[in-house]
């Protein structure tokens, strides 16, 4: 017979077995009403059916927020993903604070992923803080939680738009041919071989087989934030591990550079390339292409009326590193390359990776096959038709 309380709450007590001393352990079930007891009732005793631990749903989330990242510190990922989650853990665990697991609702969730939304980041920044949340309930299902409530989360707001990635054009490309300077095996590499940063930053000359025409790909350099570079054997997935077949045009050109140190690309003084270096040898290959090919503003002719250093304005697109490597995957649809060959080029750890960018260039290259078909249709040839 269900009790009612001095408050006016209905109230009941549901054996759950005994401790590991012996004692006896209850559920309190409380409730505005008979009727909505018996619901609170049943759902306990479901609960208990599944297996599900009652009383340790009682567990802050800041304690399985904790226990997650202690997994992720100890699992063989590379240091810049677990800061990425460590700041992730860190924020949920902020927005989330005082929550017990057994608390936490899909609104809760939902609202501080619109907030990031609102706040601008980008897409891939709030699906990453979507998938640390749902991995730390996730391992909460069915030992204190029915269910994850991650999957009753919808974002429908978009967040800032994702970093543009294109393949470089024809014209871009000859570019970077034309225009010795530091810069210029770093992107003709990146190009034609889809190396990441990291990767090309590690790799030496013995990982380059001229006569076999292959790099192979097996160790990187790590960026930790705020920390120096790191030498890992280790790449951003089992996938990254591979053997790059690369084209006779880059072995030329690879036959061509100077083997003055162990380190295919480094600094002047012969180093391991650092986040600084980086962003030096990059501006100043891209102020050369700009100066090179870029179109005079009417500030830049201002400036050239006078003497001195000029600094002009950017009129060419901005071509980023994940250009270059974009581009190598192009080129391999361009060439027949079947996508499960050029997922393992690209190093790629989901093949589903790699056919998204195949289908995107097949939607293209489709519409300029019907395009050259107008063109044939309205030419010479319509006569014959």
């Amino acid at each position: 017979m269900p009790k009612k309380r001095a408050d006016g709450r209905y109230c009941s007590q549901i054996y759950l077995g005994r401790d590991e001393n012996g004692r006896k352990k209850y559920k309190t079930v409380y409730a505005a009403n008979p009727a909505e007891l018996k619901e609170k009732e049943t759902e306990v005793r479901q609960q208990l059916g599944l297996g599900i631990d009652l009383l340790s749903s009682r567990d802050t989330f800041a304690r399985w927020a904790d226990d997650f990242l202690k997994l992720k510190n100890a699992a063989d990922i590379t240091a810049r993903q677990k800061e990425n989650y460590r700041h992730a853990v860190e924020e949920w665990k902020q927005h989330l604070s005082h929550y017990q697991m057994a608390d936490v609702r899909a609104d809760d969730i939902e609202r501080f992923l619109v907030k990031l939304q609102e706040d601008g980041k980008a897409a891939r920044t709030v699906n990453f803080y979507h998938s640390t949340i749902k991995q730390i309930m996730q391992r909460a299902v069915g030992r204190i939680i029915p269910s994850n409530p991650v999957d009753l989360v919808q974002l429908t707001q978009p967040g800032r738009a994702a970093e543009k990635r294109r393949a470089l054009t024809a014209e871009e490309q000859k570019w970077i041919w034309d225009t010795p300077h530091r810069g210029q095996p770093v992107a003709v590499i990146m190009m034609l071989s889809g190396l990441r940063r990291g990767e090309l930053a590690a790799l030496t000359w013995a990982d380059v087989d001229l006569k076999g025409k292959t790099i192979t790909v097996n160790k990187v350099i790590e960026y930790p934030p705020n920390d120096t570079p790191v030498l890992r054997h280790l790449t951003k997935s089992a996938a990254g591990m591979r053997v790059v077949d690369i084209p006779q045009k880059l072995v030329d050109y690879l036959s061509q550079i100077p083997r003055d140190n162990a380190l295919v690309i480094h600094t002047t003084d012969g180093r391991v390339m650092t986040p600084t270096a980086w962003e030096a040898l990059w501006k100043s290959y891209m102020r050369l292409l700009n100066i090179k090919y870029g179109t005079r503003t009417p500030a830049d002719l201002e400036k050239m009326k006078k003497p001195g250093q000029r600094k002009f304005d950017m009129t060419i697109p901005p071509i980023t590193l994940h250009w270059l490597r974009h581009t190598f995957c192009t080129l391999l649809y361009l060439s027949g390359v079947d996508v499960v060959q050029a997922c393992a080029q690209m190093g790629h750890a989901d093949i589903q990776t790699t056919l998204r960018i195949y289908t995107h260039l097949d939607s293209l290259h489709k519409r300029k096959s019907v395009d050259k078909l107008d063109a044939y249709l309205g030419g010479a040839n319509a006569e014959n038709f």
